[in-house]
Protein backbone atom coordinates (compact mmCIF):
# COMPACT_ATOMS: atom_id res chain seq x y z
CA UNK A 1 0.00 0.00 0.00
CA UNK A 2 1.21 3.41 -0.86
CA UNK A 3 1.49 6.29 1.51
CA UNK A 4 -1.44 7.96 -0.29
CA UNK A 5 -3.69 4.95 0.18
CA UNK A 6 -2.75 4.68 3.87
CA UNK A 7 -3.62 8.33 4.44
CA UNK A 8 -6.90 7.92 2.51
CA UNK A 9 -7.86 4.94 4.63
CA UNK A 10 -7.00 6.84 7.79
CA UNK A 11 -9.11 9.81 6.66
CA UNK A 12 -11.98 7.47 5.74
CA UNK A 13 -11.74 5.75 9.14
CA UNK A 14 -11.76 9.12 10.97
CA UNK A 15 -14.74 10.23 8.86
CA UNK A 16 -16.53 7.03 9.80
CA UNK A 17 -15.92 7.73 13.51
CA UNK A 18 -17.22 11.28 13.11
CA UNK A 19 -20.37 10.01 11.37
CA UNK A 20 -20.89 7.35 14.04
CA UNK A 21 -20.51 10.03 16.73
CA UNK A 22 -23.00 12.27 14.92
CA UNK A 23 -25.43 9.36 14.59
CA UNK A 24 -25.06 8.59 18.30
CA UNK A 25 -25.74 12.25 19.18
CA UNK A 26 -28.80 12.28 16.88
CA UNK A 27 -30.05 9.04 18.46
CA UNK A 28 -29.64 10.50 21.96
CA UNK A 29 -31.44 13.67 20.83
CA UNK A 30 -34.29 11.52 19.51
CA UNK A 31 -34.54 9.69 22.83
CA UNK A 32 -34.50 13.03 24.68
CA UNK A 33 -37.30 14.32 22.42
CA UNK A 34 -39.37 11.19 23.02
CA UNK A 35 -38.87 11.42 26.79
CA UNK A 36 -39.67 15.16 26.68
CA UNK A 37 -42.82 14.47 24.70
CA UNK A 38 -43.89 11.81 27.18
CA UNK A 39 -43.29 14.17 30.11
CA UNK A 40 -45.21 16.95 28.33
CA UNK A 41 -48.10 14.57 27.62
CA UNK A 42 -48.28 13.47 31.26
CA UNK A 43 -48.15 17.09 32.42
CA UNK A 44 -50.98 18.04 30.08
CA UNK A 45 -53.05 15.10 31.33
CA UNK A 46 -52.57 16.26 34.93
CA UNK A 47 -53.51 19.82 33.99
CA UNK A 48 -56.62 18.47 32.28
CA UNK A 49 -57.55 16.54 35.43
CA UNK A 50 -57.03 19.65 37.54
CA UNK A 51 -59.23 21.69 35.22
CA UNK A 52 -61.92 19.03 35.41
CA UNK A 53 -61.74 19.17 39.20
CA UNK A 54 -61.81 22.98 39.16
CA UNK A 55 -64.94 22.89 37.02
CA UNK A 56 -66.77 21.12 39.81
CA UNK A 57 -65.41 23.60 42.35
CA UNK A 58 -67.10 26.37 40.38
CA UNK A 59 -70.45 24.65 40.89
CA UNK A 60 -70.28 25.13 44.65
CA UNK A 61 -70.66 28.95 44.54
CA UNK A 62 -73.59 28.54 42.12
CA UNK A 63 -75.30 26.22 44.59
CA UNK A 64 -74.50 28.39 47.58
CA UNK A 65 -75.83 31.49 45.84
CA UNK A 66 -79.01 29.72 44.78
CA UNK A 67 -79.57 28.30 48.27
CA UNK A 68 -78.92 31.66 49.91
CA UNK A 69 -81.33 33.43 47.57
CA UNK A 70 -83.93 30.70 47.92
CA UNK A 71 -83.69 30.94 51.72
CA UNK A 72 -84.08 34.71 51.60
CA UNK A 73 -87.01 34.28 49.21
CA UNK A 74 -88.57 31.77 51.60
CA UNK A 75 -88.10 34.17 54.50
CA UNK A 76 -89.80 36.93 52.52
CA UNK A 77 -92.69 34.57 51.70
CA UNK A 78 -93.18 33.94 55.43
CA UNK A 79 -93.12 37.68 56.16
CA UNK A 80 -95.56 38.28 53.30
CA UNK A 81 -98.10 36.06 55.05
CA UNK A 82 -97.83 38.20 58.19
CA UNK A 83 -97.92 41.64 56.52
CA UNK A 84 -98.61 41.57 52.77
CA UNK A 85 -98.58 45.33 52.23
CA UNK A 86 -95.22 45.79 53.90
CA UNK A 87 -93.36 42.88 52.32
CA UNK A 88 -94.83 42.56 48.80
CA UNK A 89 -92.02 44.54 47.14
CA UNK A 90 -89.31 42.66 49.04
CA UNK A 91 -90.97 39.37 48.16
CA UNK A 92 -91.05 40.18 44.45
CA UNK A 93 -87.42 41.33 44.54
CA UNK A 94 -86.35 38.16 46.36
CA UNK A 95 -88.20 36.06 43.79
CA UNK A 96 -86.44 37.88 40.92
CA UNK A 97 -83.03 37.42 42.55
CA UNK A 98 -83.67 33.75 43.14
CA UNK A 99 -84.83 33.15 39.56
CA UNK A 100 -81.80 35.08 38.28
CA UNK A 101 -79.49 32.70 40.15
CA UNK A 102 -81.30 29.69 38.64
CA UNK A 103 -81.01 31.37 35.22
CA UNK A 104 -77.23 31.67 35.66
CA UNK A 105 -76.99 27.98 36.52
CA UNK A 106 -79.12 27.05 33.49
CA UNK A 107 -76.93 29.23 31.29
CA UNK A 108 -73.77 27.55 32.58
CA UNK A 109 -75.26 24.11 31.90
CA UNK A 110 -76.42 25.04 28.40
CA UNK A 111 -73.04 26.60 27.58
CA UNK A 112 -71.31 23.33 28.44
CA UNK A 113 -69.50 24.47 31.57
CA UNK A 114 -70.81 21.38 33.32
CA UNK A 115 -71.55 17.93 31.87
CA UNK A 116 -75.22 18.02 31.00
CA UNK A 117 -75.90 14.35 31.72
CA UNK A 118 -74.61 14.64 35.27
CA UNK A 119 -76.31 17.96 35.85
CA UNK A 120 -79.59 16.54 34.56
CA UNK A 121 -79.49 13.86 37.25
CA UNK A 122 -78.94 16.45 39.98
CA UNK A 123 -81.02 19.39 38.78
CA UNK A 124 -83.80 18.07 36.54
CA UNK A 125 -86.44 18.04 39.28
CA UNK A 126 -85.20 21.37 40.61
CA UNK A 127 -85.67 23.07 37.21
CA UNK A 128 -89.05 21.40 36.67
CA UNK A 129 -90.32 22.45 40.10
CA UNK A 130 -89.10 26.02 39.54
CA UNK A 131 -91.09 26.26 36.31
CA UNK A 132 -94.17 24.70 37.89
CA UNK A 133 -94.04 26.91 40.99
CA UNK A 134 -93.88 30.14 39.00
CA UNK A 135 -95.65 29.53 35.67
CA UNK A 136 -96.43 33.26 35.33
CA UNK A 137 -92.69 33.95 35.02
CA UNK A 138 -92.23 31.55 32.09
CA UNK A 139 -94.63 32.81 29.45
CA UNK A 140 -93.72 34.16 25.99
CA UNK A 141 -90.99 36.79 26.27
CA UNK A 142 -89.82 35.51 29.63
CA UNK A 143 -86.85 37.09 31.36
CA UNK A 144 -85.57 33.57 32.04
CA UNK A 145 -85.23 31.93 28.62
CA UNK A 146 -82.40 29.61 29.62
CA UNK A 147 -84.39 28.04 32.44
CA UNK A 148 -87.24 27.47 30.01
CA UNK A 149 -84.91 26.07 27.34
CA UNK A 150 -83.31 23.68 29.83
CA UNK A 151 -86.76 22.67 31.09
CA UNK A 152 -87.94 21.86 27.57
CA UNK A 153 -84.71 20.01 26.79
CA UNK A 154 -84.90 17.89 29.96
CA UNK A 155 -88.63 17.23 29.79
CA UNK A 156 -88.63 13.59 28.76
Amino acid sequence: MTDYETKSLEIAQNTLYVYLGADLIAFLALIAAIVGGFIAFRTLRKIEQQLESAKWNVLLPFEQDMNMRRQYFSDMAQKLIVDPAKYEASYQEAKERYLNSVERLASAILNGQFPETEMKISYREYIISTIREYPDKFVAGTRYPRILKLYEKWLD
